[in-house]
Parts: structure tokens; sequence; C-alpha cells
């Protein structure tokens, strides 16, 4: 075989591959955007019968997300804090916003995951028959730090603070079990 036809044999075969490629790419993107977001669905409801307005204390990049969900802790009784979730479409994904009612502080967490820090000598490995258990997902783990990231029970208003305390059997795995908080650089002088 010449080498202008092996060239010619292996530019067809890169071009056939590529297609192909392209082809798997583009239907497993669209089988992704075909499915709904169960953040955008979950209590579309209280959203349209009028959730409050998220306060103006909020930083201003808090106050462009959209709120899906809003409601006060506990249900029961007298309420303590109010719980915003809201979703974004850059950025971080689902947000939550909970306000002490007492206080008037305002603070801010991730809506779907929360951080888990190990104990000394654990290895993240040693979570995986809790996780399963629970139906948690793994999101994200640093050895080095001892830390990991895991998703959320729900999409509930108190998804947060139930896996945490979904969690809390298993305590002496962990030094400690938070929300992942977002924190936000103070704003500088003259914005």
């Amino acid at each position: 075989m010449s080498n202008t036809k092996r060239t010619c044999v292996y530019l067809g075969g890169f071009l056939i591959g590529m297609m192909l490629v392209s082809m798997i790419l583009t239907r497993r993107t669209a089988k992704e955007a075909a499915q709904p977001d169960p953040w955008l669905e979950h209590n579309q409801k209280m959203v349209d019968a009028g959730a409050e307005p998220i306060p103006m204390t909020a930083p201003s990049s808090i106050r462009e997300g959209l709120v899906i969900d809003f409601g006060y802790f506990p249900s029961e009784g007298a309420a303590k804090e109010a719980v915003w979730l809201l979703t974004f479409e850059e950025s971080y994904p689902h947000v939550r916003v909970v306000k002490d009612l007492q206080t008037q502080e305002l603070s801010y967490m991730a809506a779907d995951q929360v951080s888990i820090q190990l104990a000394e000598g654990v290895d993240v490995t040693d979570l995986k028959p809790i996780l399963d258990e629970l139906g948690l997902r793994l999101r994200m783990f640093n050895r080095k730090q001892q830390l990991v990231v895991v998703g959320v029970i729900s999409t509930d208003l108190d998804a947060v603070p139930a896996t945490i305390e979904a969690l809390q059997p298993w305590a002496s795995l962990f030094s400690s079990v938070e929300p992942d908080h977002i924190r936000f650089q103070p704003p500088k002088p003259g914005e």
C-alpha cells in the first residue's frame, strides 16, 4: 500500500471516529438536558403563592437568585428561622439563606450539600456504607485535609439540618458535620 493510500485510510478512519464521538456526546448532552431539575420543580406552588422577598441586607448577588421555596422553622410552635431556597443560572446553583428571627442575622450555605471533617485515622472509603444506607452521594473529598462533601437527603427546606441529623449515629467517624457555608468578601470602599 502506498503512503498516499495509508494517509487516506488514516484520515478516513479519523473522520469517522470523530463523527461517532460527536454523535455520542450530542446524544448524552440531549439526554441530560431532557431530565428535569428537581430543584426547579420543588414547591413551585409556594413560590407562585408568594414567598417573602429576600431581605435587602443580603448581598446583591444573593438577591438576584430565583426563590424556589420559602418557609419558617420549626413549623410547629414559635418560628426561630426564616429559610429561602434559591437557584442561580451561574455560580453556585442552589443556595439556602437562613434568617435568625431573633437577631435578624443572615447566613448563607449550599442547599444541596454538607461538609464533613473526618476524625483522625478515618478514610473516605469508610463512609461508603453510611452513604449507601442514607442514599447520599459523595460529591468531593480531600484526603489531605480530611474533608468530605456529600449531597443532602432531599430537596426540602430542611434538607441540610436533616442530613446533618441523619449522620449523627456515626458521629465517631467525624470531627464535625456542618452546612457548606458560603462566605462573602466584604464590599470595598466606594462600592
